[in-house]
């Protein structure tokens, strides 16, 4: 009876025994099946990281995505639709310079394959004339932006507000190239524009208004100069009070061009608002602001010498 109990028992265990080793092979072999992640886990992990904030983790999800996107055919789009990602997430760290050269790659990838005026291309184009005043590479944002103003023109119209920011791109490229002449028209057409769309007595226009005066300034046109800078601190007082940052820098400007004239009356008219622009930006906190105030003094000595050794604290 016993011996007939045990061969059961010994039996069942062995049954146990083959049951779990089954489980366990089974096991084995369902893990084995995993696939490698592919390039729209990474890709989608990658956006969903970007969109809560995580761009460092996003980063690495784009870049894991492009290892396997660069061992596809030549012609698959996914490379550039990776690299455009990437530059974006490189632009929010703050890392331009690679930014710049994901942007670059994405672009090329985009006009072996989508028509020359493809909306996504075009986009892409915008943001590289972005990424290449981000760089210093002021020459190469103008030309890229003057391709992507006559899109803009042609599908949308010459008067839209889309157009007016990238005339001013075109306005910062060619101020820093040192043709204040010729960026002139192109930032009395924003101005125009920001003033039909707005209306003429916006904080856009208000911006506008001194972008020109300085244009104006850099070419010794110092009458015109000075009436357009006296039409934007009138607006930046209007838009942003008296004591405000941006008014700061809007009567410095003013200031400037009235001390580089050849009249005792501005020049004390300047002096007064130097003055008042530095007490204002003295107030300001963070680098930035440090920075600015630290540049008006500089000019307000330079151009005031009876200012002495003002200095910022």
């Amino acid at each position: 009876m016993n011996k007939k109990h045990n061969r059961r028992r010994y039996r069942a265990s062995g049954m146990v025994c083959a049951l779990a080793l089954s489980l366990f092979c089974g096991a084995a072999s369902v893990s084995a099946a995993v696939p490698e992640p592919s390039w729209e886990s990474y890709h989608r992990h990658g956006k969903d990281n970007f969109e809560r904030g995580n761009f460092e983790v996003a980063l690495k999800d784009f870049q894991k995505a492009l290892d396997l996107a660069e061992k596809f055919p030549a012609n698959d789009p996914r490379r550039g639709k990776t690299l455009n990602n990437l530059a974006t997430v490189y632009d929010y760290l703050g890392k331009y310079s690679e930014a710049c050269t994901a942007s670059e790659l994405s672009f090329k990838y985009g006009e072996k394959l989508m028509p020359p005026e493809d909306p996504t291309l075009m986009k892409r184009l915008d943001f590289l004339a972005t990424l290449y005043l981000k760089t210093n590479q002021f020459t190469k944002s103008e030309t890229a932006s003057q391709r992507y103003l006559k899109y803009i023109e042609k599908t949308k119209s010459k008067d839209d507000k889309e157009c007016a920011r990238v005339l001013d791109n075109i306005v910062v490229s060619l101020h820093a190239l040192k043709k204040s002449a010729e960026a002139e028209p192109y930032a009395k057409r924003a101005l125009t524009i920001w003033e039909r769309t707005t209306n003429e007595e916006s904080k856009s226009v208000a911006k506008e208004l001194s972008v020109i005066a300085g244009l104006q300034l850099d070419q010794k046109k110092y009458a015109e100069a000075e009436a357009t800078s006296r039409r934007a601190l009138g607006l930046f007082v209007k838009h942003y009070s008296k004591k405000d940052p941006n008014t700061a820098v809007a009567q410095a400007s003013l200031a400037e061009i009235l001390a580089k004239q050849d009249s005792a009356e501005k020049k004390a008219e300047a002096d007064a608002l130097f003055k008042q622009s530095i007490a204002t930006l003295k107030k300001g906190r963070g680098e930035q602001s440090l920075k600015v105030t630290e540049s008006v003094t500089k000019v307000y000595n330079e151009l005031i010498p009876s200012a002495g050794a003002t200095s910022v604290r």
